[in-house]
Formats: C-alpha cells, structure tokens, sequence
C-alpha cells in the first residue's frame, strides 16, 4: 500500500467523523466507531513498521512498544464505549481511565529507547531552544490543563485523572521533540515526516486533552460544540498511524535500495 493511498484513507476517514459531527451524529454505532478504530489503526501501522525492521533492531523495539501503548489507548476507547453506548453509564473516571493513562510510561519507555538509540550532540543553541519549548509548554499545560481544569465539585480522584491527561501529553511531547531533533539531521530527513506526524499527533491529544479536562461535562451531556472534541482524538490517532506506516515504509524502502545495489552488475 502506498503512502498516498493510506494519507487518502485517512483523510476520507476524517472527512466522514466529521461530517456525522457536524450533522449532531454523537451516539450512534457508528460515532463510536470514528473514535475507537483510530488507535487500533495506528497500533496496526506501528507493527507494519516494526516489521520492516529487523526485530533485532533497537529502533525496531521502541516502535513496537510505542504501537503497544498506542494499543492500550484503544483498549481505553473501547472500554468507554462499551460503558456510554450498552451500559449507559459514565465511563469518567472508570477501568477505562486505567488503560488510557498505562499507556503513558509505555509510550514514554518506547520514545526513551528510541531516543537513546541514536547519539545527538547538543549544543547551546539546541539546549536553549529545546529548554525554550518546555518551558512554553509547560506552562500553557499548567495554566489550561491544572488550573482551568481543576473543578472544586469534584472529587479529588476525578481531578488527578484529569489532570493526569495533560500532564502525561506534555512529557510524550517533549521527548518527540527531541528525536525531531534527532531526524532533522538524518540524510535528506527521510524520517523527519514521519516523526513530524507523530509529534502532530501528540499536540492533538493534548489540544483534546486539555480541553475535555475543562469543559468535561459539556462534553458528557453531549452539547455542541464540546462533544467535537472527538475529532481532536480522532485526529491525533490517525497522524500517529500515519507516522508509523511512514516509518516503515521509508526503511523498507531504504532496504530495497540497498539489496538492489548489492545484486546490481558494477
């Protein structure tokens, strides 16, 4: 499958969740569906990838346990729609708030293994701008993410979760960061859109994120424009696969190239 194929997949994809959005479709099936089968797409995409590599290969086993814990995320999506649409509870806090926020030290294992992979120099100017990027988001994460999100009517359990959300997207994000960091350097960054789609991804959920902590029973009465929130999720997931399959796609490629120059006559 091409990269092209799979980025009008996706779009389409998109397109469709938000059109039955716009028409005010959040509790059918089929809403559901536009925001649990985005992370199971994307755990799928990181095991193509990983796939491609030798299973040897340290780059092989940070994106496996990245699609791992890109896959807890979906466990968490499907926990909660079991609870909204057959039990008709509220599934915040729940098991599902379990699932979703494991797969943060998971995610963060695996940008750590891929991270210490390869060897980047730091100099001053990469210290201070990378420092000058945590700093920002640091603080809008606090200011939006705690202290808007804090909500004094509800229980201290409910505001740790919460708030766990915003806090957890914030580290993923800057650790992608630093890899982006990392493949910018890469020859004619073959690995620099993947890894640019991924980090997208993350801002989206912590864009999402964020915002659900704040307006969060808005968006469980299912009042527009709140419950468009989904679309950030959906999002988020869909340019995380994308990341992935691009990963895998460039180092297939890569391995084609090089086996064809080996059997090639000099």
């Amino acid at each position: 499958m091409s990269k092209n194929f799979l980025f009008a997949t996706l779009f389409l994809f998109f397109v469709a969740a938000g059109t039955g959005y716009l028409l005010g479709d959040f509790e059918s099936l089929a809403a559901y569906f536009w925001t649990f089968l985005p992370p199971l797409i994307a755990a799928f995409c990181g095991t193509y990838a990983v796939k491609t590599y030798n299973l040897n290969n340290p780059h092989a086993k940070a994106i496996a346990i990245l699609s791992l814990g890109v896959f807890f995320w979906f466990i968490g999506e499907f926990i909660w729609f079991i609870f909204e649409y057959f039990l008709d509870k509220d599934p915040f806090p729940s098991i599902a708030d379990f699932f979703y926020l494991i797969a943060y030290p998971i995610l963060l294992i695996g940008l750590f293994v891929e991270l210490k992979t390869n060897k980047v120099s730091w100099d001053l100017k990469k210290a201070l701008v990378g420092a000058l990027f945590a700093v920002v988001f640091s603080v809008l994460v606090f200011y939006f993410g705690i202290y808007l999100a804090f909500d004094p009517e509800e229980t201290l359990i409910n505001n740790l979760v919460a708030i766990a959300y915003g806090l957890g997207d914030l580290i993923l994000i800057i650790f992608t960061l630093n890899i982006l960091t990392i493949v910018l350097g890469y020859k004619k960054g073959k690995l620099c859109l993947p890894w640019i789609c991924i980090l997208a991804g993350f801002f989206a959920l912590l864009a999402a994120d964020i915002l659900f902590a704040v307006y969060r029973k808005e968006y469980e009465e299912f009042l527009v424009p709140y419950r468009l929130l989904d679309l950030g999720w959906t999002a988020g997931f869909l340019l995380i696969a994308y990341g992935f399959y691009n990963i895998g796609f460039e180092v297939k490629k890569a391995a084609a190239k090089l086996l064809l120059s080996h059997v090639s006559p000099k």
